[in-house]
C-alpha cells in the first residue's frame, strides 16, 4: 500500500487563489483536508470566519471559488476532505442540537447544508471524499454516530476522525458507525500528535489497538505540526498589536515593474491596524496606501487599500504607502520534538514505521507564514518546495 500523505489547508488556500493551487499541485500530497468548517447555531456553515452555506444554499460570502479550485486538485488525483470542528468552538454542540438526538434527512438543516456543500463541489467539477470529525467540544458517541449517518444520507461515502483525547468515545463512535454503515465508512484516523495531542507520540499503538478491537479497518495516519509564526502571524489579539513576526518597511509598495503573478487581492481598510487584523494567512506581505497610488502597469489603488501577495516582495519607492511582511521568529511551539522542520518530522515518522499507513502535516498556512523568515531553509519564492519537503519527510521515513 502506498503511503498516504495529507496536509491540512485553511485560509492560505481559501484566500490564496491560483498560486495556492499551484503550490499544492507541485507538492503532490495524496489528500488535502480543508480546515475548518464551523457550524453555527442556526446550521450555517462557516469556513473559518466566512459563510459558505446557509439555508441549504452554497453561496460564498467571499469569492473563494472553492469548487473549481479544489476540482483542479481532485482531478490531479488528490482526495478532498472537509474538516468540521476545532478547539474553542461549539460546532458539534450545535450539530447535536440541530439533529435533536437522531440522524437527519431531508428537511433537517444539517442534512440540507452538508448536501449543498457536496453538490457545490460536484457542480464545480470535483467532489468531497469525506468529512473529517475534529470534535473538540462535545464528546458524545451518539452525537457523532447520528452526524455520520446524516452525512451518509446526504451522499457522503466516508468520514474520517481527528482525535486527540477521549479514546473510549472515539472507539464507541467507530463501533456505532461500523454497525450502521459498514467497516469502510470511517476510512482514516487523523491522530493529533501535536499541541494538546502531543502525548500521543508515544501512544499511537494504543489507539491502533483500541480501534481494531471494535472492528476498525481505517488507516492510521498520525499528524505533526510545522513551525509556527506566533503570536499572530499578522495580529496578536492579546494584547492588541501586530504579530511578533510582522516587519514594517516604510514608504514602499510592490515595484510596478516586478512580476505580479503572486498578487492575491486588494481590500480596503480604515486603518493599518484593521488591515493587519484582516490579513489572511494566504499572504506573506502586503502594502497599505495612506494616499492614492497610480502605477504605470495600469494598476491603481485608493486611500486605505491594502494589496496582498504571496511569495517574495520586490519593493519600489512609494511615499504614500507602507509595506509589511512576515519575518522571524518562527518556532516549534506544538511538537514535543527537538524541532519542527522536515528532518525532525521525518525522524519521528521513521520511529512509528510500519505501524502506521501515512502521516499528515499541520498546516499549509504555517508554511506560507514562515517562508520569509527563512524557516527550515525554506524557498521564499517557491512555497511548493517547502510543502514538498514536508511531504517527503513522510514518504522518506515510511519507505514509499
Amino acid at each position: 500500500m502506498a503511503t498516504s500523505t495529507r496536509i491540512y489547508i485553511s485560509g492560505a488556500f481559501a484566500f490564496g487563489g491560483q498560486p495556492a493551487v499551484n503550490d499544492l499541485l507541485a507538492a503532490g500530497y495524496s489528500t488535502l483536508i480543508v480546515w475548518s468548517v464551523h457550524v453555527h447555531a442556526n446550521g450555517d456553515l462557516i469556513l473559518n470566519d466566512t459563510q459558505i452555506v446557509s439555508n441549504g444554499v452554497y453561496k460564498e460570502a467571499w469569492p473563494f471559488n472553492l469548487p473549481a479550485r479544489l476540482a483542479q486538485l481532485r482531478k490531479a488525483g488528490a482526495e478532498i476532505i472537509f474538516s468540521v470542528g476545532a478547539g474553542e468552538n461549539d460546532d458539534f454542540t450545535n450539530i447535536g442540537n440541530l439533529l435533536g438526538g437522531k440522524p437527519g434527512g431531508p428537511g433537517n438543516i444539517i442534512y440540507e447544508n452538508f448536501l449543498a456543500l457536496k453538490q457545490a463541489m460536484v457542480a464545480g467539477g470535483g467532489d468531497i471524499d469525506a468529512i473529517d470529525f475534529d470534535n473538540e467540544d462535545n464528546m458524545s458517541a451518539s452525537l457523532m454516530i447520528n452526524f455520520g449517518i446524516t452525512l451518509a444520507n446526504a451522499g457522503y461515502k466516508h468520514v474520517t476522525f481527528c482525535p486527540w483525547t477521549s479514546q473510549t468515545v472515539w472507539y464507541n463512535t467507530m463501533k456505532g458507525l461500523i454497525a450502521s454503515q459498514g467497516s469502510q465508512f470511517v476510512n482514516a484516523i487523523h491522530l493529533q500528535c501535536y499541541s494538546g495531542g502531543s502525548g500521543n507520540i508515544n501512544g499511537v499503538q494504543s489507539w491502533i489497538d483500541g480501534f481494531k478491537a471494535v472492528g476498525s479497518t481505517a488507516l492510521m495516519i498520525p499528524g505533526l505540526a510545522t513551525n509556527q509564526s506566533s503570536p499572530g502571524p499578522w495580529w496578536d489579539g492579546t494584547p492588541k498589536q501586530p504579530g511578533k513576526s510582522v516587519i514594517k518597511v516604510p514608504d514602499v509598495a510592490m515595484f510596478e515593474g516586478a512580476n505580479w503573478d503572486n498578487f492575491l487581492y486588494t481590500q480596503n481598510f480604515p486603518t493599518i491596524d484593521a488591515a493587519l487584523q484582516g490579513a489572511q494567512t494566504a499572504a506573506s506581505f502586503f502594502f497599505y496606501c495612506r494616499g492614492p497610488l497610480i502605477l504605470h502597469n495600469g494598476r491603481s489603488f485608493q486611500t486605505g487599500d491594502a494589496a496582498f501577495f504571496t511569495g517574495v516582495p520586490w519593493w519600489g519607492s512609494a511615499p504614500q504607502c507602507d509595506s509589511y511582511y512576515l519575518g522571524p521568529p518562527c518556532t516549534n511551539i506544538y511538537n514535543p520534538l527537538p524541532g519542527a522542520c522536515p528532518a525532525d518530522l521525518q525522524a519521528q515518522y521513521k520511529k512509528w514505521g510500519s505501524s502506521i499507513q501515512g502521516g499528515f502535516i499541520w498546516l499549509y498556512d504555517s508554511i506560507i507564514s514562515c517562508l520569509l523568515a527563512g524557516c527550515c531553509g525554506g524557498s521564499m519564492d517557491k512555497p511548493a518546495a517547502t510543502a514538498l519537503a514536508y511531504r517527503q519527510a513522510i514518504t522518506n521515513a515510511l519507505g514509499s
